[in-house]
């Protein structure tokens, strides 16, 4: 805080003479981070099914070899950057334990522990300000739900976020002034060489955050941007020579998997912008990005809102980042919530930082007293506001998203002596991903208005099936319901995901019903 003549004011309880007294509070808050991005870890909510069959059903893939391929892969529009990355703990779950459910949770801790670089980052992004602001800057990005729900998801957004705050960290390192040196060292021994590291790295995130989603281009320009603003003739070639190693190890995962290096980003383009595909999938207006959010933060809007414009001011770079990533997003007619989150989280590391500054304002006010209780409340309250948005009515759905037809698909794999697996007239495909399935054996389609007939003409081939309640009574005789699970509360009608086991083997082969081929038939 500081006084009226912008001198900075000691306040009692936030001034440790002791480096464990001035570490523990980010300790704590760390702390706090890891263990609800490893709760999470520990769930299988899937926000959207791009996170199983965009990458990790393409990862789980190259470790086994057995993949449902998704019609973007043939169509070519999507890169395998991310998938190779999420190949060690998936090969190491397999191995450790193959018929398990070890290879998920490795991969969803270590993009966890991965995504604990956010919380640094509003801590260093805040901490030019002062304590206070890093403090409750790390806290609320260690608790805010909207950025630890994403935190342990294999999607673009979500690995975009634990790449472009450490960047964003990184370019305002970058313009801060230098420190001076000691009388026996010479400047081109010290700084230069730390300056250089730090420009490298920035350019490093910046080309992965490109290559993971390309979309936040326009973001990602004013983060190097900013980053070389102070001494660019110095920082923006050591920027480059980064970003050149990035976008290197991009166009390597392509060409290591198969496939023309970066190509898949133009031709993502090419289908989604100018031919339009994107739109297939639905079209909302240019403000739906705006009004949408509002109603996600529920009440909690009419504090984030004022906070953050309080806080640009001072931080007036956070928020052209964040509207770098809402206006070009808002110009696509396909708009969806999880696109923008780095322009929305954004806004919220805003508010936290014009948090402390209202804080400040009445503490100079002499309206609140000073000290650990003021900034303890202010946490607690940044807590309250947290629970408003996770408990909304468009948020709270979220905690569960997914969780039905993704764990029957492990129920199904679980089951004794399967030996084929039939997926039997559900809505939409794919809805086989064998990452969750995980066993070795044949997987059949059986889809339409034929799939009855088709069922029991191939009856010997599989022994366990998924399907609704309801269509399960077509499958041939001598099946019985396993379950339907966490739909027990749904009406008979609605228990579209559901088990079903018959005794004895298989024999035969599955022919032109193998789930692949029947698939692509079927234009999916």
């Amino acid at each position: 805080m500081n006084d009226k003549h912008g001198r900075p004011v000691r306040i009692a309880g936030l001034t440790g003479s002791g480096r464990g007294h001035a570490r523990w509070p980010l300790a704590l808050i760390m702390a706090v981070a890891l263990v609800l991005r490893l709760v999470l870890a520990s769930r299988m909510t899937v926000l959207h099914a791009d996170e199983i069959w965009q990458y990790l059903e393409p990862a789980y893939g190259l470790v086994t070899g057995s993949w449902v391929r998704a019609w973007e892969f043939k169509a070519g529009i999507r890169g395998w950057l991310v998938p190779l990355v999420l190949t060690g703990p998936i090969a190491l779950g397999h191995a450790l334990a193959p018929h398990s459910q070890l290879h998920i949770w490795l991969m969803r801790a270590m993009l966890a522990l991965i995504a604990l670089g956010i919380p640094l980052a509003w801590y260093d992004l805040a901490r030019g300000l002062g304590r206070r602001h890093a403090i409750v800057a790390g806290w609320v990005g260690a608790i805010w739900c909207e950025v630890f729900y994403f935190a342990a998801r294999p999607s673009a957004e979500a690995i975009g976020l634990s790449l472009l705050f450490p960047a964003m960290a990184l370019a305002q390192r970058l313009r801060r002034p230098a420190p001076r040196l000691a009388p026996r060292l010479a400047p081109h021994q010290a700084r230069p060489d730390h300056h250089t590291r730090t420009a490298i790295g920035l350019g490093v995130l910046l080309a992965l955050g490109f290559v993971v989603r390309f979309h936040y281009l326009p973001a990602i320009a004013l983060i190097a941007w900013w980053g070389a603003g102070r001494a660019p003739r110095t920082t923006l070639p050591a920027v480059a020579s980064g970003a050149a190693c990035g976008i290197a190890l991009g166009g390597l995962a392509d060409m290591v998997t198969g496939h023309p290096p970066l190509l898949w980003i133009w031709r993502s383009i090419t289908f989604n912008v100018v031919e339009g595909g994107s739109a297939m999938f639905g079209t909302q207006p240019p403000w739906w990005f705006a009004t949408y959010q509002v109603a996600t933060w529920s009440w909690a809007a009419l504090a984030i809102v004022p906070l953050a414009l309080i806080a640009a001011r001072r931080r007036p770079m956070l928020l052209a980042i964040a509207l770098a990533v809402f206006v070009p997003h808002s110009l696509i007619a396909h708009k969806e919530y999880r696109f923008v989150i780095l322009g929305t989280t954004t806004l919220v590391l805003l508010a936290a930082i014009g948090s402390v500054d209202v804080l400040d304002g009445l503490q100079r006010r002499r309206i609140v007293p000073g000290g650990w209780p003021a900034l303890a409340a202010l946490g607690l309250g940044w807590v309250g506001l947290d629970l408003v948005v996770a408990l909304s009515a468009i948020f709270f759905p979220l905690w569960t998203q997914g969780n039905d037809a993704f764990t029957t698909l492990v129920i199904a794999g679980q089951q004794p002596g399967i030996c084929g697996l039939a997926v039997y007239d559900l809505p939409a495909h794919p809805a086989l991903a064998m990452s969750l399935f995980n066993r070795k054996v044949p997987a059949l389609l059986f889809d339409g208005p034929e799939a009855a007939a088709e069922a029991h003409a191939m009856a010997g081939r599989y022994n366990v099936a998924i399907a609704s309640q309801t269509a399960g009574a077509d499958l041939p005789a001598g099946y019985r319901l396993v379950t339907c699970w966490a739909q027990e509360d749904f009406n008979i009608e609605d228990r579209d995901s559901c088990v079903f086991v018959r005794a004895g083997g298989c024999r035969g082969t599955v022919g032109d019903f193998a789930y692949q081929p029947a698939m692509e038939r079927r234009g999916k």
